[in-house]
């Protein structure tokens, strides 16, 4: 298995030397590349315009295949030559998951080979459910996509956040000492485990690959689909890692190569 790393960022710094070499230490072949878009696309205003018609303007309605506003364009074009940063735009992840899988050459497309993009900008999918879109930290698939804002964001804080919040009001410094108070109960931008908690959504996409299951129903396994940030802090930083079924899974699979 070669997994292919690209920094789709402008937002978090990720040590993607460090992500790299953890994904070695599984047993995958692993090359760290630039830009997703610069590497693939023939056009950057292309990818420009396609990423404004993705966007998510009600959380309840499916995206539109609408032409999107010139302003909308601009920004996108502003965030991919790295003058803007990518914050408060929306995205399909769907859309944009078959967006870029169609910009991979046919030679580059393999069960041998995952696509890993990170990327700082918001995503989410839309579900039949209750028919509207959820914020998501990892779309998976070809290419896997994981979002460093989606991190942040998807996993819900503490209840008692959201209560004290309510009470404290539009505050951003208030806000900020709420977040500080919490401390290690949530994830925030620029948190320094962030690198860490990427590991696990990474391994996620790898197993996914090879086994076509990403997710596990133990807690204390790093492939355990957490729904709140404390469930996600407690199951990437548990040891060990992995639960026993998942890591004997892995352990058969680095001997077959062998």
């Amino acid at each position: 298995m070669k997994i292919f790393i690209y920094d789709e960022q402008g937002g978090e710094a990720v040590n993607f030397q460090e992500l790299a070499h953890y994904l070695k230490e599984k047993g995958a072949r692993v090359e760290v590349r630039g830009g997703f878009f610069s590497r693939f696309a023939h056009s950057l205003d292309d990818v420009a315009k396609s990423l404004a018609g993705m966007r998510i303007f009600d959380p309840t309605r499916k995206i539109a295949q609408e032409e999107p506003l010139y302003g909308e364009v601009k920004y996108e074009q502003r965030v991919l030559s790295s003058k803007a940063k990518a914050g408060g735009v929306l995205y399909d992840g769907i859309a944009l998951q078959s967006y870029m899988r169609s910009l991979l050459p046919r030679q580059e497309v393999s069960l041998e080979k995952l696509h890993l993009v990170i990327t700082s900008r918001m995503i989410a999918t839309f579900d039949e459910g209750d028919r509207r879109y959820h914020l998501r930290a990892i779309v998976l698939g070809y290419p896997a996509i994981i979002s460093t804002s989606g991190i942040v964001e998807a996993p819900a804080k503490p209840r008692e956040f959201y209560l004290q919040r309510r009470l404290l009001g539009e505050d951003p410094l208030a806000e900020a000492q709420l977040k500080q108070k919490f401390g290690q109960k949530i994830l925030d931008y620029g948190d320094v485990r962030m690198g860490d908690v990427i590991k696990g959504y990474a391994l996620q996409a790898l197993f996914y690959q090879l086994f076509g299951e990403a997710f596990c129903e133990d807690k204390r396994c790093r492939l355990y689909n957490a729904h709140w940030q404390e469930e996600l802090i407690e199951a990437q930083f548990s040891q060990p890692e992995l639960c026993p079924r998942h890591e004997s899974m892995l352990k058969q699979w680095k001997e077959k190569r062998r």
